[in-house]
């Protein structure tokens, strides 16, 4: 299976041309991150990036230098105006261009296919290419995409190559009668901005499929230019920033590496999908599994496989062994738990993880190709009753409910939540406020969910309160706060707050949407610290962003970082930072800290900047100064996507829907 990128010959640095010393920083990240695959996309690269592939061991399309995408149209079914089409000015052109490529790339074994250009619609010259490369080197598999769109040159390729298209087409063509040639995508998985959402659905397919042979998101690195604002500022620019028009815009911002080479929470999410070893569960609890190796060469009997199990994140055991499995074939493996090691009154995660037993050499020692995770039991939240005093001031404009040593306030001209002091510190730099957005992504754009959702963004700030009712009871004060949102039909929803002695606060939001609205990009309640809170802890998926469609990287482990390194360096600002599956996380000042715990679990994030600062910004340096740090708590927030950034929505499963009820909830508290 080819699970590759797309590769251009580029770099940030204005007026510095490629060396050799980036190509051997590119492949060996591509190496380190189970990238086996390089299509050079949309002609030669580098002769030195072949011998690179032939010693590091990475397959390669070499691709013809040919592109013509401006002399055709999607649906088109005739070659009229099409270049080089089946014109005779362009035969001998093109099979240059063939002869050129072929002559100096033909004795690197890394290349497996030769590639005719790229959206150049069809035509007898492709056919002609494809006789070329047949007579000439027998050995090796001719690739075209452009057969797709005009059947006529169906014999110009051998394999069945699309761009972007979604998992439920490759499902169709997989399960159709009757002769078929090999599928790839030779493009898939556009990967601009916050992107790369669902690819585990394309990997399972991968597997799942001999005919479907894999794909090459587009693309490896962001295109962009190191430049500098009048002040001396640098920043990487993107179409539109030297002047020029017409221009893309940040379009080229579609890389799963950033234009300088540092590495995105993208590229974490395909090192998982690709990797090459499957673990299933037979008895998580006597330890027994069934793995299998995907590997077309390699034993397993290479790699150490090293377990652990961690009850809430603590370690409680751990081992390793060898096991010998041959290449694509699987095994049942016993890890040899001692009995009891399973807490009942705890969550405990079985983490299995595959390390090199020799150093290659484009990685450090020990590392890391393949991960798996297991929770066994599920997540079990207890509410303690609490003993204590509390007292309830009903004042003129506010709540205020005080215990041995915090107090709070709920105004009631909002419902929520205002002021949180404990032990004389205030908690909170702005009041709670509901929230059902998010800072637009690229993909969002393309989508226009902008505009379909847009309602949604008038319903974060525009909501009205209907109704506060406060409740005492013996251990605890309850506050209900309905509100109303400006959508038609109307919405409604409610956040229940209940307080006990010990200061925590448990909060139910229950949304009720009108009927017939569009999609809700989150579902969630937000609130302003002071930025001296500016570390984090949390046990949930981590160290790097996850998002409900991209989260198969994401380890469930106790994570530390800091506000500021929650920010993604997308090309253009836009949504980042959300940490999935959260059982709990605290953000720490330098004296106390702010503990939210999921029940069981939340989406949370916690950002030097708001919603509207993401989204107003075009670039990051432009962003503005931060006093402040935004805590989001979301039930959920809907997958990125990433099957195209020019219209294709996120998958239905990844979708909030306003055609149900959702309700989830929290407890925040003060940190010991």
């Amino acid at each position: 299976v080819l699970k590759g990128v797309n590769r251009h010959e580029f770099d940030a640095d204005r007026g510095r041309a490629v060396t050799v010393d980036d190509m051997i920083k590119d492949i060996t990240i591509m190496k380190q991150y189970n990238i086996n695959a390089v299509r050079t996309s949309h002609y030669p690269n580098h002769p030195k990036w072949y011998e690179l592939c032939d010693q590091y061991g990475l397959y390669v399309i070499d691709e013809v230098n040919l592109e013509t995408h401006g002399t055709w149209r999607y649906g088109q079914e005739t070659l009229e105006n099409t270049v080089p089409g089946s014109r005779p000015e362009w035969t001998e052109n093109v099979l240059d261009r063939c002869q050129s490529m072929y002559e100096r790339d033909k004795n690197h074994p890394s290349i497996i296919i030769w590639s005719l250009g790229n959206e150049s619609f069809g035509g007898d010259n492709f056919l002609k290419m494809y006789d070329y490369f047949k007579k000439n080197d027998p050995t090796r598999l001719v690739h075209y995409e452009g057969v797709f769109h005009y059947r006529p040159s169906d014999a110009a390729s051998d394999m069945e190559s699309t761009m972007y298209r979604s998992p439920q087409e490759l499902v169709q063509y997989a399960n159709h009668p009757g002769e078929k040639k090999p599928y790839i995508l030779c493009e898939y998985s556009h990967s601009m901005g916050n992107s790369t959402g669902n690819l585990h659905k394309y990997t399972q397919l991968f597997d799942q499929y001999d005919v479907l042979q894999g794909g090459f998101i587009w693309d490896f690195k962001d295109q962009a230019l190191r430049h500098q604002t009048k002040d001396g500022t640098s920043y990487l620019a993107y179409g539109g920033d030297f002047g020029e028009s017409p221009h893309d815009g940040n379009f080229a911002g579609d890389g799963v590496i950033y234009a300088d080479g540092t590495i995105s929470a993208k590229l974490h999410e395909v090192k998982a999908c690709y990797q090459n070893i499957d673990v299933e569960p037979i008895d998580i609890q006597k330890g027994e599994y069934v793995i299998y190796n995907k590997h077309l060469f390699t034993s397993l009997s290479d790699y150490e496989l090293v377990w652990k199990i961690e009850a809430e994140g603590e370690l409680q055991l751990t081992g390793s062994l060898t096991v010998d499995i041959k290449p694509l074939e699987k095994a049942q493996v016993s890890l040899h738990y001692p009995e009891n090691i399973f807490i009942k009154e705890k969550e405990q995660v079985v983490t299995i993880v595959f390390l090199c037993k020799e150093n290659p050499f484009w990685a450090e020692e020990k590392h890391e190709i393949a991960f798996t995770q297991f929770v066994d039991p599920k997540r079990v939240v207890h509410n303690k009753k609490v003993d204590g005093q509390l007292q309830l001031e009903d004042k003129e404009s506010e709540y205020v409910i005080n215990g041995e040593q915090f107090s709070m306030k709920v105004e009631k001209g909002t419902g929520l939540l205002s002021s949180y002091v404990v032990k004389g510190k205030e908690f909170l730099h702005s009041p709670l406020r509901l929230n059902f957005w998010r800072a637009m992504t690229d993909n969002d754009r393309g989508a226009k969910l902008d505009e379909h959702s847009k309602v949604w963004r008038e319903a974060s700030y525009r909501y009205k309160l209907d109704e506060i009712t406060v409740v005492e009871k013996s251990n605890a004060i309850h506050i209900m706060s309905l509100f109303e949102l400006p959508t038609n039909p109307v919405t409604t929803t409610s956040v229940t707050m209940i307080v006990t002695a010990d200061g925590a606060i448990n909060v139910t939001h229950d949304l009720q949407p009108g009927e017939g609205l569009p999609d809700i990009p989150a579902i969630g309640v937000e609130w302003e610290m002071d930025d001296s809170y500016r570390d984090l802890v949390w046990y949930g998926k981590g160290p790097h962003e996850t998002y409900w469609d991209r989260q198969v990287s994401g380890k469930i482990a106790i994570h530390q970082a800091t506000v500021d390194e929650q920010v993604e360096p997308y090309l253009k600002p836009q949504e980042t930072g959300n940490k999935c599956g959260v059982r709990w996380m605290e953000v720490k000042g330098e004296e106390n800290g702010l503990l939210i715990e999921g029940n069981p679990t939340i989406e949370a994030k916690v950002l030097p900047y708001t919603k509207a600062e993401l989204e107003e910004a075009s670039h990051h340096y432009q962003l503005p100064s931060s006093n402040k740090v935004v805590v989001s708590v979301n039930g959920w927030q809907m997958g990125v996507g990433g099957d195209d950034s020019w219209g294709a929505q996120t998958h239905p499963e990844y979708r909030i829907f306003a055609n149900r009820n959702y309700c989830y909830s929290f407890t925040i508290r003060p940190s010991k």
